[in-house]
Order: structure tokens, then sequence, then C-alpha cells
């Protein structure tokens, strides 16, 4: 979502967060109810999906990458590189393979930032 910055011609990037109700379902945070700071947090996953994500990712390598950038954008990215994150993350991934919910929610996510390469 984008609107008119007050120079003309530049677009001003307004993170679009109606998209969390459609996969997080009603109890998702709308934009006015987020804390300081989650906003940007939101943000810098949003773009890091958007660089890392590929169409031709198999659904583990593309799980993976969700999650590495959600704990990167919540705890920084030198946690997802600390010496215990792998297992971690592995973990976390499985748990979102097993359940039904988790896993729609992410090949949600993966439908909309993944790009064609």
């Amino acid at each position: 979502m984008t609107d008119k910055n007050l120079n003309p011609g530049e677009e001003v990037k307004i993170p679009d967060t109606r998209w969390m109700s459609l996969i997080f379902g009603p109890e998702a945070p709308l934009k006015e109810s987020l804390e300081e700071g989650e906003e940007k947090k939101i943000e810098l996953f949003e773009k890091g999906l958007a660089n890392e994500l590929r169409s031709s990712d198999t659904i583990d390598l593309a799980f993976t990458k969700i999650v590495k950038m959600a704990l990167a954008a919540e705890f920084g990215p030198s946690f997802v590189k600390a010496k215990g994150a792998k297992g971690m993350v592995d973990t976390i991934v499985r748990g979102i393979m097993g359940d039904d919910k988790l896993r729609k929610q992410a090949i949600l996510i993966i439908d909309r930032f993944a790009k064609t390469k």
C-alpha cells in the first residue's frame, strides 16, 4: 500500500497489515493496535521474505526461510546465527508442517512473498 508524500512524484511505503487478518484470522493485530517497534519488525520480516523467498524453493526450505526471518526480525540476525539456532529452527519448521492451520498460514505467506526466478 502506498500513499502520496508531500513531495510530488514521491510515494511513501506504508505497511499493509490487513493481509495479516486474512492469514491469521480475525484475532490478527491491526496496525493501530501494534506496540511501538512491532510495526518495524513486521516491515523487516516482510522485506526479508520478499528478498529471500523464491517460487522454486521447496516447502521445507521456504518454511525454514520464514522461521529464520521471523526470528531475525524479532531477536536480530545474530540470534539466527547462534550455535543452537539450527535445531530450534528445525523444531519450529516441523511444528508448522505438522499443524494444518500453521501450514496453511505459512503457504499463504509463501504465496504472497515468493518471487519467480
